[in-house]
């Protein structure tokens, strides 16, 4: 078992203390650069190949993406309550206490853990979550209050919303790809998740923070109180197999480093939603070996 365990997480870690080590070093990391590839080129190729070679029915991956919306908003409502009786800011927090590591972190464990499967349904999971963190949660750190429209018209301009509905067209098709575009989504896909993990280290190797004490407190609350809400909701829909275990592996993922660059971009008490980020990864390097060992 523990042998299993290690075949799982240790792809994860060498790739992020990759990143670390390269964070900590006089060596220039173009975060920006690779991040800009990873969402407007990795990420959308990644969702469409894995969703074209994988057998999975368009029933098991709307209900992941439901069980996903559903355990959002049952951590954002806990959330909103405990930040406000601990007299913390909700537009500074909430986004980080919401709204886990789902894309550098999860879609690998579930990959390793699960299989091609596994990676499919966790890309519901990840896209559902990405969908409000782009929309709801930067309308919750802005300091302007743009509206609706240009909030729609921002999110249109994302490459990974027309993936999502490729993705969805050929689930709900059985639609092949000609072969040449299948080999060439499937190569550009395949740096996405080596990339994605070597740039949480970076990201992580230069975060400062703040009130650690805090950020146990509402790193406890982001992976203990979704795995709470996981379990609900996986039990109501009757999730089973790989669809309840990727939900599960999903919901205690720490705080996304996105969280961050938001709070930083609009000045919403970067530090401490760097604290809550670093504890909450810290965290999970406990939890999800615990998990996956019950899971495995």
């Amino acid at each position: 078992m523990l042998f299993e365990l290690w075949n799982v997480i240790a792809p994860v870690l060498v790739c992020t203390a990759i990143g670390v080590f390269w964070g900590r070093s006089s060596t220039p990391y173009a975060a920006e650069f690779v991040s800009r590839a990873v969402m407007n080129i990795g990420a959308p190729c990644l969702i469409v190949s894995t969703i074209s070679q994988a057998e999975i029915s368009g029933q098991g991956f709307a209900q992941v993406a439901l069980a996903a919306s559903l355990i959002f908003i049952g951590t954002a409502a806990l959330a909103v309550l405990v930040i406000r009786y601990s007299g913390g800011d909700v537009r500074s927090l909430l986004s980080a206490v919401v709204f886990p590591n789902n894309g550098n972190m999860g879609l690998p464990l579930c990959l390793f853990a699960f299989g091609e499967e596994g990676l499919a349904l966790a890309l519901a999971f990840f896209l559902v979550q990405m969908t409000a963190l782009m929309t709801g949660g930067v309308a919750l750190m802005s300091k302007a209050n743009t509206g609706l429209v240009p909030m729609l018209r921002d999110l249109a301009k994302q490459p990974l919303i027309y993936s999502i509905a490729v993705a969805l067209w050929l689930l709900g098709t059985d639609t092949t790809l000609p072969l040449w575009i299948d080999t060439t989504v499937e190569l550009l896909a395949g740096f996405t998740i080596p990339l994605m993990l070597i740039t949480l280290g970076v990201s992580l190797s230069s975060l400062t923070t703040t009130g650690w004490w805090r950020s146990i407190g509402f790193s406890v609350l982001r992976i203990g109180g979704g795995l709470v809400f996981a379990w609900i909701v996986v039990s109501l829909l009757g999730l089973t197999g790989t669809a309840k275990n990727v939900v599960l592996l999903q919901s205690i993922m720490p705080a996304a480093v996105f969280n961050y660059l938001l709070a930083l971009k609009f000045d919403r008490d970067p530090n401490a939603v760097a604290g809550i980020v670093v504890a909450s990864t810290v965290m999970a390097l406990v939890a999800v070996p615990l998990l996956l060992a019950l899971l495995l």
